[in-house]
This record gives C-alpha cells, structure tokens and sequence, in this order.
C-alpha cells in the first residue's frame, strides 16, 4: 500500500480527526495528496495544530467544529464544505467515545452518550454526504468499527453494540449506494497505540498482545493506510467489506 495518484487533490473529511487514530487518518490522507477536512468537538488546540503540521508540509487542510449527534448541525458542516470545495469526494467517518461499564453498573446515559456518538454519528454525516455524493454519482465512505463489533468485549456493552450497529449499517449502505457510484467499506481496528489503549488496564492489555500472532499493538500510520487503499481506485471493486486490522487477534 503505497501512494495513489487518483486520491490526488480529493476532498476528504475525516470526522473525530483530532484524536491519535483521527490525525493518522488526515496525515495519511494528505500525505495522498488530498485535500483534509477534520473535524472536531473537543480538542480544538489539536485539531489545528494537526492542520498546521499538515500546511507545513504543503498539504491543504482545514479544522471544523462538528457535533456529529446534531443532525442539523452537521448538515450545516456538510454544506459548507461542498459549497467551499464544490464536492466530498471521500468520508471517513472515526468520531467515537468509550463510556466503559459493567451491564449492572452501566448507568442510562453512558450507553445513550456512546450510541448517540458512535451510531447516530455515522448515521448522521453519512446522511448528508451521501446525498451530495449521490449527485455526482460518485463516492467513498469509510466506517471506523472496532474488533470489539465483532467479538465480545467484557465491560463494553454500548461500545460493542454501537460498532457492530456501524458494521451492519454499512453493508445495508453499500447494497443501498451502490447504484449512486458510492462504495462503503469498515475497518474493524484491534488494539493500537492510542489515549484510548492506554485506559485499558495493563494485564488486559498484556494478554491481548500475547494473544495477537504479531505480538504487538498496531500503529495508527498503519491503520490509516489501509484506509488510503479503501479510498483509492486499487479498491474500486471493494465494497461492503469489513477489513479486519488487529495483528492477527481475531482469528485466535
């Protein structure tokens, strides 16, 4: 997976662009050549300094504020964009939470709070970019899952439920697009080296490298260049697929 010509001055946005998983995602994606759109809800000195490290190398990029649970506040995002850029040509949609709890102790609005941001936040960008898409007949989207939507996760029952939702949605997606030029796709990441890997605790972690085949956790660079593949021409005939990249742990 190396560098792909026609990603070349593609609009991309990549929603929750600001944490570790999100700027590998931007960097990568304008390392392509492309044109990076990240948004933000919290972080907004990292998201621009992310764009800053990006326009330093030469690349164009932007940060925007987006609360991906506001379905009208993201169609205001969307509109922007495609009216400053005149189309969105790839989205990545990354943005989740984690709000981690036994079932008995989990209370209403740590399962509501992670459905909301995980699930409706696919939902809702994917909504409105689609529909531009559709327009052009033409698309890429790209759904960040989790090895956790595929297997169960002990203490994860609303991160669970909220990215195996994501990876049903986007083979209903790429059944339902198809026929508007847009492909969709999931990446079902494992373990990687991030803020959110580092609240695991540290014999949990242990053991899940131990069980890995490749006995280490992933890099996000690494990640993020099976989502360039995903979103260049080499996977034209890709879609409804979910990718697993969780260094062999999965298949133990």
């Amino acid at each position: 997976m190396g560098h792909y010509s026609d990603l070349k001055n593609r609009v991309v946005v990549v929603t929750g662009g600001s944490g570790d998983l999100g700027e590998a995602l931007c960097r990568e994606m304008s390392r392509q050549g492309c044109i990076v759109y990240l948004t933000y809800k919290a972080s907004q000195s990292r998201a621009e300094d992310i764009v800053g490290g990006i326009q330093t190398r030469g690349g164009r990029s932007k940060a925007v504020y987006c609360d991906v649970t506001s379905r009208s506040h993201v169609e205001d995002v969307v509109d922007g964009i495609v009216s400053e850029e005149g189309a969105i040509d790839v989205l990545i949609n990354n943005a989740g939470i984690c709000r981690d709890n036994l079932f008995l102790l989990m209370k209403d609005y740590e399962f509501n709070e992670v459905i909301r941001t995980n699930l409706y936040g696919v939902y809702n960008v994917t909504k409105s970019v689609s529909s531009h898409m559709s327009r052009r007949q033409s698309g890429v989207i790209i759904n960040i899952s989790s090895l956790s939507g595929l297997v169960p996760a002990f203490g994860q029952l609303n991160y669970s439920a909220s990215k195996g939702a994501v990876i049903s949605l986007s083979r209903v997606l790429a059944i339902e697009l198809a026929h508007n030029g847009i492909r969709v796709n999931t990446i079902a990441p494992g373990f990687f080296e991030s803020a959110m890997t580092k609240r695991v605790p540290r014999d949990i972690l242990k053991q899940t490298i131990r069980a890995s085949a490749l006995k280490r956790l992933g890099k996000a660079h690494e990640l993020a260049k099976v989502a360039a593949f995903l979103a260049s021409e080499d996977a034209s005939y890709i879609t409804g697929q979910t990718l697993v990249v969780d260094g062999g742990l999965y298949m133990k």
